[in-house]
């Protein structure tokens, strides 16, 4: 079966790419402050044969470490779903640019490869960097396939980096044999990756939000422009043949 001529409606992500750009701000955010307040546990660390009265810094600052967590995880969830429901909606807008054009990577195995193991480790980059490479006018895919911008790998590095530290430090935190110290400095870690993850994660949606929503203008310019005027020669009556009159009783 041939695809249709007709490019499917275009649905602008926009407003999504919008809600997931305010997230990951906020979330980077609300990072930097588990940072600063585990930094600050170090320095105040509250051991178990402490009374909270031998150490309001570091009871005050335990508390705060542990309310940030809870806002951090539900923060991470609500990004999670806007950023998928955001990559679905980009992605469908693919064939809207290219009708003959068909993805490799569809928006549902786009936004399923990030859940499934060792899958998610390379398929999620692809299928978000193809986004970004098949969001333009059909003429450019023609001749060359864009490379994207130098932050998509730089973004994807943090991310892995992120997911395995975290990972790290939330078994640390479980495991009795270690010390708080230590699992503190791991958890600082991660969450230094996480910072850095989501910034780049931000100039990444960005970057496919723009480029979706200038190539959709451009084609819908093309495609609705009306015909070219007349040339102006022709509006001159020099060029215009001079109508004939009646023949004369002389001529005839």
């Amino acid at each position: 079966m041939n695809p249709s001529p007709y490019p499917p409606p275009f649905t602008s992500a926009h407003g999504r790419a919008a809600i997931v750009k305010v997230l990951l701000i906020v979330g980077a955010v609300v990072a930097g402050v588990s940072l600063l307040a585990e930094t600050i546990s170090l320095a105040f660390p509250l051991t178990d044969d402490q009374e909270l009265a031998d150490n309001p810094i570091g009871a005050v600052v335990l508390l705060i470490v542990f309310l940030v967590a809870i806002l951090e995880s539900l923060l991470y969830i609500t990004t999670v779903v806007f950023f998928a429901v955001w990559l679905y909606r980009a992605n469908g807008n693919l064939r809207a640019f290219n009708p003959w054009a068909r993805p490799e990577y569809s928006g549902g195995w786009a936004v399923g490869s990030f859940f499934i193991p060792f899958v998610n480790l390379v398929v999620p980059y692809r299928a978000v960097k193809e986004v970004w490479q098949k969001s333009g006018p059909p003429d450019e895919s023609h001749l060359y396939q864009p490379d994207a911008p130098a932050w998509f790998p730089v973004w994807w590095a943090f991310w892995l980096l992120a997911g395995f530290s975290g990972n790290i430090s939330m078994r640390l935190s479980f495991n009795e044999n270690v010390s708080a110290s230590t699992a503190t400095i791991v958890s600082i870690v991660a969450n230094v990756f996480f910072v850095a993850a989501s910034v780049f994660a931000y100039f990444v949606v960005d970057a496919i939000d723009k480029r979706q929503e200038e190539a959709i203008q451009r084609l819908r310019i093309g495609r609705f422009a009306g015909p070219p005027p007349p040339p102006a020669d022709l509006a001159r009556s020099d060029v215009l043949a001079p109508a004939a009159g009646p023949i004369s009783s002389e001529q005839s």
